[in-house]
């Protein structure tokens, strides 16, 4: 409901909408409404007394924490060490193998000396078959992901096997990659990869127009290269270069894998 208020609104169906022009009347950008989003959320919902407990949840969860004279209480849970590993761990997860020339995912390859002990390596577990180890990568930014070493604990920073290649999001690759198919290049490669997005991102900056796509695109080019995230709510420079993330702590935090 409180979505459907704020201008721009999609509703909750075609009916509902009617002739209402949601992107003419639109006026936040994505980080804006993430922050609006947050604040709702810390300041009203919790704040608000729920009929189905009796209680604003803030009070709810107070004591369950602490408790009262009728019910003990759980105590604190354990903080994250980290909130780094903390985002790292929400990021979407890719399995893969690593290979004599890094690790591919998307058709984009991504290498780091780091890496290079698990080359070819066997499952532990299944013997005869090639192991399978966990990745993360930011949507926002596709040009680095993180490795998760089993033996350290720790995250490791590896970015792309061709250091020519900028940053670029998720969305941006996709539409690069469809332009270069578009173009005939079926058997797609990286080069193509970047000449397409080079195309594209100079049709976006000089367009004349400035048609809704060229705005939108444009903005979240904008938005991405920010390299804001939930664990940096401002603008900061990208984790340092081949720096691993504090291993985690044993009894503190945790993978969401392992708690799953």
């Amino acid at each position: 409901k409180e979505f459907h208020g704020l201008p721009g609104t999609t509703f909750s169906s075609i009916k509902e909408r009617d002739e209402y022009d949601s992107e003419k009347h639109a006026t936040m950008t994505k980080s804006e409404f993430e922050t609006w989003l947050v604040t709702l959320i810390c300041k009203v919902y919790h704040k608000r007394i729920h009929s189905g407990i009796g209680m604003t949840p803030e009070k709810k969860w107070e004591l369950g924490i602490f408790g009262d004279e009728d019910t003990p209480g759980r105590g604190l849970s354990s903080i994250p060490a980290d909130r780094e590993v903390l985002l790292l761990d929400f990021l979407p997860m890719f399995r893969r193998t690593i290979q004599a020339d890094g690790v591919s995912i998307d058709g984009l390859t991504y290498y780091a000396d780091v890496i290079r002990q698990w080359i070819n390596a066997d499952d532990p577990d299944k013997p005869g078959t090639k192991r399978q180890f966990i990745f993360r990568r930011d949507p926002r930014d596709i040009s680095i992901i993180w490795f998760h070493d089993p033996d350290l604990g720790m995250y490791f920073r590896i970015p792309f096997a061709d250091q020519s290649m900028p940053s670029m999001s998720i969305w941006e690759y996709t539409l690069a990659a469809k332009r270069a198919r578009q173009n005939g290049m079926k058997s797609m490669n990286e080069t193509m990869v970047l000449q397409a997005l080079n195309d594209l991102r100079q049709q976006v900056d000089s367009s004349s127009e400035k048609t809704k796509k060229a705005r939108r695109q444009q903005q979240r080019r904008k938005e991405h290269s920010k390299k804001v995230s939930p664990s940096r709510p401002l603008a900061a420079k990208t984790l340092e270069k081949a720096t691993p993330v504090p291993a985690l702590l044993e009894g503190v935090v945790k993978p969401l894998d392992d708690i799953a």
